[in-house]
């Protein structure tokens, strides 16, 4: 297990400059610049631009003074917010994202997972029929209607809830419960799938053969086996969840790291889009790899070596 946790660990640091070469790349051959504007600049006012943040220089040089700050841990500086690194606009945003994101996938865990074991045991019946329509009707709504029609309902009709803005745990609720309901419906219908395969499988079989009372059989054999769809879910879904999820930080006005993200592609702020764009890649290996650590203690049978 060691050794298979450290080569997966050798293998993050070149996919994640792998990832960063393809987007530098991209953004070099897309249209414009970050100093565009309507009225054309004057040719020695473009030329100080381009020296002062080096674009004068070969673009192999370019790249590799990139490269060479980027494993460094040196992501530079902003091209639009002046004075301010890539590093603390991360440190700086990336708080609200993870809060908002940590706590919608606590919920959806806790909703997606009673949802699915309860429909998984009790199949074909009403709640199994109803939760799993709830569970695709949440699939189907994207958060960008769920979110306005929240807003509506809870702060414009009710006044229960502030619409926008960061500020007390009020603010954040509309949020969580906007960008947990999509991965609610995912995990309930995965752990719905899950389960039914696992208690058709031999093992349960021999399980309630021995005698053991049903509650032991499903919580210490079936539902160590029916959560592994669900975890491998969570791996990339948490991670995208801690990165900021754009629509719903748009709609409710969070200053989090996928609003910043937007911004910095409209500003074709190279360095902070190189910089976040790591920071995702960098996270969503992590998280991968846990997940798949955790199969080994989920299920018996799974071995690295």
């Amino acid at each position: 297990m060691l050794s298979y946790i450290i080569r997966r660990l050798l293998i993050i640091i070149p996919m994640a400059l792998l990832v960063v070469t393809v987007t530098w790349v991209l953004i070099r051959m897309a249209p414009g610049n970050f100093y565009s504007s309507e009225k054309k600049l004057p040719a020695a006012v473009e030329a100080n631009i381009k020296k002062k943040y080096g674009l004068d220089k070969p673009v192999i040089q370019q790249y590799g003074i990139m490269m060479w700050n980027i494993v460094r841990g040196d992501f530079g500086d902003s091209l639009k917010y002046e004075g301010q690194s890539v590093n603390e606009i991360i440190r700086r945003h990336f708080p609200y994202s993870a809060t908002i994101g940590v706590l919608a996938y606590i919920l959806a865990l806790i909703l997606g997972l009673a949802a699915g074991i309860v429909a998984a045991l009790k199949q074909n019946s009403a709640f199994d029929y109803g939760s799993m329509s709830l569970a695709m009707l949440g699939l189907s709504v994207p958060n960008f209607v769920i979110g306005p029609i929240l807003v509506l309902i809870f702060s414009l009709w009710l006044y229960i809830f502030p619409p926008a803005r960061w500020g007390g745990i009020s603010s954040i609720i509309l949020p969580v419960i906007t960008l947990g309901a999509i991965y609610a419906a995912y995990i309930a219908r995965l752990t719905r799938a899950g389960m039914l395969e696992v208690m058709r499988s031999d093992y349960i079989r021999t399980a309630r053969a021995k005698g053991l009372s049903e509650w032991k059989v499903l919580l210490k054999h079936a539902v160590r086996g029916g959560l592994i769809p669900v975890v491998s879910f969570t791996g990339p879904a948490l991670a995208a969840l801690l990165a900021g999820t754009v629509v719903v930080e748009r709609v409710f006005a969070i200053p989090g790291l996928g609003n910043i993200f937007i911004q910095s592609v409209l500003n074709r702020d190279e360095p902070l889009i190189l910089g976040i764009v790591a920071f995702l890649s960098i996270l969503i290996m992590i998280f991968n790899l846990l997940v798949d650590v955790s199969y080994a203690f989920l299920d018996p049978r799974i071995r690295y070596e």
